[in-house]
């Protein structure tokens, strides 16, 4: 199946009646219902503009007759089409149409560079290509614009309009042809293979719109397919119903592989094991990761009511309070469906439940610990019992008479709470359920890094049936899709392996930038330095990283993570703006595209080892247990991991005349990270 709706040479193109064109568009988008199709109005008057301006380029370029056009050529990973796509050549001109526009919008910028960008890290065919971006705004003025390439051969985004398209295009080809480059083959090109790598915010907001996972996490590097995964899961899923089978399947994978996505993927395809809209929901423990998701999803889902009201497919006024109660449903916080567990007897409306992070599930002593914290606070007077949340869990779906089915998703190594109980404790908890059939990754009977050595049990439980199974296990990391060894890499800086990571260094560097300053406003103009569409940037840190202040790094600022995550660079509360800082409470099991890791005196190299430290007051105290050491280290492995193409890490100079930022605490911290393969900037 062709990606767009209409495809010609240039030469076909302006020689056609525009009718033939539309009636191929229209046709095409009765097969696709797309919320982000042009109507039928706005496509009528590209076709015009395209028309008289490849007219004029043909008057000046005559080759130009075998370029090719696409119209509505389809990005999967975004969910959404591009207006036009013109190979000229070697070259690839990316339009973005804005009808009646009379002014050159950011957004509207940040669009176009969105789609360039998406081809050229992931469409096979497009691949070292020069790509220019450029915004047609019919109605407005005349710009003059400044070509220059900015980052991974695409050039700065041209702004046009209904007259100066021709002009644009003929300088920009006239600046980046070269006879001797190969020419692109407009079959090859469109049938090309494309391998996006989505952040789990895209990949979500794709699933909830209609897209198949399949189409939107295609990995590199021979991942394991996440459809292979899905498979398995409803396979058991469609067993456990049909035989009236309790069963429990543990998914592993590296930090980034798309466990999340599985079980996001697991509710969206309910249809395949006969499921509804209220047998199935993804839980997770991590409440910034659900508030995230539901203001991505809910946010979507008013926008295409209010297109649909508008369009009068819909004659009541949707609210923004209906959408997000409809994502709610569907996507829960852990701890508010265990509450609601233990205030009643009877089985929860759900069958199929997805817990994600299953190992930061608390522990009995610490829910217990919580219960008395909270009673006074409680006005629906839950019961203050000491079980852990994952015997909680199964108390809880043991319930239902027949069938049911738990997902649990595991990461390893980045517990960073008091009372996170670890993966173990769903094995003590599965002790008292023997009813309950296992499937398990063999990494979790065996621990390896990436359940941090970790497994379910110490040895397997006669009572119970248990099923190993390598789909159960995703291998890669698509967050670093630039870096699929970043986590080794980060690892060997964690574990204290310098010459480890320096090797690794060398190979990432190459398409991974490893920056380190001094300096935070050279980390500043780094990260800004690195903005292209849609691409974000932000400042993580330690939630111990309480020097950090003098540096205008508060992380005791109270932070809004869907504001943060989702709001644009005109936003002072979005990550873009750089003055409030996330810690790995915010940003654990988020991503964004540049990071900057702001490290402080909390994690610092003391006789070549790390040394651990909680400041209090106004010195900075020793970290003694070996349990608050590890949440430490997973706190650092947890933000130097959130980076999905590229970072900088800044070390302060420190303050002789500060006791609390002597630089001898800071020297080391960068001499260590230097030998680790980091680059000053």
């Amino acid at each position: 199946m062709k990606q767009s709706y209409y495809h010609s040479s240039i030469e076909t193109f302006v020689k056609v009646d525009e009718q033939t064109i539309m009636t191929a568009l229209t046709k095409r988008s009765t097969e696709f219902v797309s919320q982000w199709s042009m109507g039928i109005t706005s496509w009528a008057s590209s076709i015009e503009i395209y028309k008289k301006s490849f007219e004029e380029v043909l008057k000046v370029i005559p080759d130009a007759a075998s370029w090719r056009i696409l119209l509505e050529y389809e990005i999967p990973r975004l969910g959404k089409r591009i207006d036009a796509v013109v190979l000229a050549h070697e070259l690839i001109f990316v339009i973005e149409y804005k009808y009646e526009r009379s002014n050159y919008e950011l957004a509207d910028m940040r669009q176009a560079e969105d789609y360039s960008l998406d081809l050229s890290d992931f469409h096979l065919e497009s691949r070292n290509k020069i790509i220019i971006p450029i915004l047609l705004a019919s109605k407005a003025a005349p710009f003059e614009n400044i070509s220059q390439i900015k980052v991974d051969g695409i050039t700065s985004c041209q702004r046009a309009n209904r007259n100066t398209l021709s002009k644009i295009v003929i300088d920009n080809y006239n600046t980046y042809h070269s006879n001797i480059s190969e020419i692109i083959d407009g079959y090859e090109w469109e049938n090309s293979e494309y391998h996006p790598t989505p952040t789990i915010v895209q990949a979500a907001r794709a699933l909830f719109a209609g897209q198949k996972v399949e189409a939107i996490t295609k990995s590199h590097a021979g991942a394991t397919n996440l459809k292979v995964t899905t498979k398995y899961l409803i396979e058991k899923i469609n067993i456990a119903k049909a035989e009236n089978k309790k069963m429990v399947c543990f998914v592993t994978g590296v930090p980034g592989a798309g466990k999340t996505l599985v079980g996001l993927n697991i509710i969206h395809e309910k249809e395949k094991f006969g499921g509804d809209d209220f047998n199935t929901a993804y839980f997770s423990g991590n409440g910034p990761l659900i508030k995230v998701l539901r203001e991505s999803l809910a946010r979507d889902n008013y926008n295409t009511k209010l297109r649909q009201h508008a369009n009068q497919s819909s004659t009541i006024r949707p609210t923004k309070e209906e959408s997000h109660h409809e994502v709610q449903t569907k996507i829960q916080n852990l701890h508010t469906f265990i509450k609601d567990g233990i205030r009643r007897d009877t089985p929860p409306t759900e069958r199929i439940v997805v817990f994600d992070e299953a190992q930061r599930c608390w522990t009995a002593q610490h829910f217990y610990n919580k219960g008395k914290q909270n009673a006074n606070r409680d006005t629906k007077n839950t019961p203050v019992v000491e079980k852990s949340e994952a015997e909680l869990l199964f108390e809880f779906m043991n319930r239902h008479e027949s069938w049911s089915v738990i997902i649990a998703l595991v990461g390893g190594g980045q517990e960073i709470n008091t009372g996170e109980a670890g993966i173990a404790e769903w094995g003590n908890a599965l002790k008292k359920f023997p009813n309950w059939e296992i499937h398990i990754s063999p990494q979790l009977l065996t621990g390896d890094s990436t359940t941090a050595g970790k497994t379910l049990f110490t040895e397997i439980p006669s009572h119970h049936a248990v099923y190993k199974n390598d789909d159960l296990h995703l291998k890669v990391s698509q967050r670093s899709f630039r870096a699929s060894n970043l986590n080794e890499w980060v690892n060997a800086i964690i574990d204290n392996e310098p010459v480890k990571a320096l090797n690794l260094a060398e190979s990432i560097r190459q398409v991974y930038p490893l920056k380190i300053t001094r300096d935070i406003d050279t980390a500043k103009f780094w990260l800004k330095s690195q903005i292209l569409g849609t691409k974000r940037i932000g400042l993580v840190a330690s939630s111990g990283a309480l020097r950090l202040r003098p540096y205008g790094i508060n992380v005791k600022e109270s932070i809004d993570e869907a504001n943060w995550f989702l709001n644009d660079e005109k936003d002072v509360r979005s990550s873009y703006y750089l003055e409030i800082v996330a810690t790995e409470f915010a940003v654990q099991g988020l991503e964004l595209d540049w990071m900057g890791v702001c490290w402080d005196a909390d994690l610092r190299r003391e006789d070549g080892h790390w040394g651990f430290k909680d400041f209090s007051g106004t010195k900075w105290n020793q970290v003694s247990k070996q349990d608050a050491q590890q949440f430490l280290l997973n706190t650092y492995r947890v933000l130097l991991t959130r980076a999905r193409e590229g970072m900088v890490i800044f070390v302060p100079l420190g303050d002789v005349q500060d006791e609390t930022r002597q630089p001898s605490f800071y020297d080391p911290i960068y001499k260590y990270l230097k030998s680790c393969g980091l680059e000053d900037i």
